[in-house]
């Protein structure tokens, strides 16, 4: 990643110093920066020194000089772009993301590889999906559903269970939770995007994310940027527009960061007043929205493996790993979080479940009672030793 030559704070941030911490925040009147970012009052000097005059090597000897002589170049230069990954800098990162952070619609990330590109190319790989399994062998007007985001390369028949169930869904409205893979930035991310893939446009309720927004009564970042490369919505969106492709609905997405955390300390998600009030405010906005809502989870399984950082390799754990992978689909299937959560919590989420947060919120938000657990699979990826494991419940 390069960095501006001299780097600079974006001209229209304030830092304030919040005095009932004694900690520095930034005010973003964009809504980039997020909220829960805050440093030690030690930081506004170099603040102070990010205005664009000095370079890289001028700002290190300021620090060295004013501070600590011991900072090597390479951490600093490491603070450097964390912060300019935070947004905090005005360089061609921002303005690259900002192009996309002003734009009213996500355009598909997976056409033309994971998927063909072509409309009518796309219908009928969807289809011969779909028929690969029997689609009146259980009920098809299913109302929520976990379902997987494997890559359709290596696992598409398994997406044909989950969906079939779905044929006679009825739904105005699509609440889609799904794992943001590569945002960090709030617990829960939100946008009011369209989407927008190779069968036309899917239309984000915005007045419903804004109501989500209001309601939760804490604040959320405006920054929607992990919603760029992101393929856990995506992949539903091209079944659900070939199923209804004459359907008039909306669509409120989240995406939802790690809960790593809440394991790590052995206490339950509900427990933290974000989680607790984004879940109660979800619940209600689309209660008192008077719409008929199909809830969509997207969520895989294990992620197993030299290639995750396991030193072992995936193949000789399959079987114990299926047996682990079950308790967790009979959890979500029983409706059950505190059953959910001591499942994983059991492990330390040594499999690194990526479905976990979202079914957590899902199950947290709507309390769907039990479902039916539809498939079950797994990817052994032997090139990298390597496994992802992944499987479907819908509700009726």
């Amino acid at each position: 990643m390069n960095l501006p030559e001299r780097p600079a704070l974006r001209r229209e941030l304030q830092f304030v110093f919040d005095s009932n911490r004694s900690m520095i925040r930034f005010e973003d009147p964009c809504g980039y920066v997020r909220p829960d970012l805050e440093f030690e009052p030690e930081f506004s000097a170099l603040f102070e020194l990010l205005d664009g005059t000095l370079t890289v090597a001028d700002l290190l000897e300021h620090v060295r000089s004013q501070f600590d002589q011991s900072v090597r170049a390479s951490q600093f230069h490491r603070l450097l772009q964390w912060l300019d990954e935070e947004f905090l800098l005005d360089s061609p990162l921002f303005a690259r993301a900002r192009q996309f952070l002003e734009a009213d619609a996500i355009e598909a990330v997976c056409a033309g590889s994971v998927y063909p590109a072509e409309p009518a190319a796309l219908h009928e790989y969807l289809e011969r999906i779909l028929q690969s399994a029997p689609a009146r062998a259980y009920p098809q007007h299913a109302r929520a559903a976990f379902i997987p985001h494997i890559d359709f390369r290596v696992a598409g028949e398994h997406y044909a269970y989950p969906f079939n169930a779905l044929r006679q869904a009825e739904f105005d409205l699509i609440v889609h939770i799904g794992t943001s893979h590569y945002g960090w930035q709030d617990r829960f991310l939100l946008t009011t995007k369209d989407f927008v893939t190779p069968l036309g446009r899917i239309k984000t309720d915005r007045e419903l994310v804004e109501a989500l927004r209001q309601h939760v009564g804490l604040p959320l970042t405006r920054n929607d940027i992990a919603y760029q490369p992101e393929h856990a919505l995506e992949l539903h969106h091209v079944f659900i527009q070939h199923l209804f492709p004459d359907r008039h609905y909306t669509v409120l997405p989240i995406l939802v960061t790690s809960f790593h955390d809440f394991v790590h300390r052995s206490a339950h998600p509900s427990t933290d007043a974000k989680v607790s009030a984004f879940c109660r405010a979800l619940r209600d906005v689309v209660h008192s929205s008077g719409r008929r809502p199909l809830i969509l989870v997207s969520g895989d399984l294990a992620h197993i493996g030299r290639r995750f950082g396991d030193a072992w390799d995936a193949a000789p754990m399959l079987d114990q790993l299926r047996a682990e992978d079950y308790e967790v689909l009979d959890a979500i299937a029983r409706g059950s979080s505190s059953r959910l959560f001591a499942t994983i919590a059991r492990s330390g989420d040594a499999r690194r479940i990526c479905g976990f947060p979202p079914a957590m919120t899902f199950l947290e938000a709507f309390t769907p009672g039990e479902g039916v657990m539809l498939d079950y699979g797994q990817w052994n990826d032997l090139p990298t030793k390597s496994a992802v494991s992944f499987g479907s419940v819908v509700w009726y």
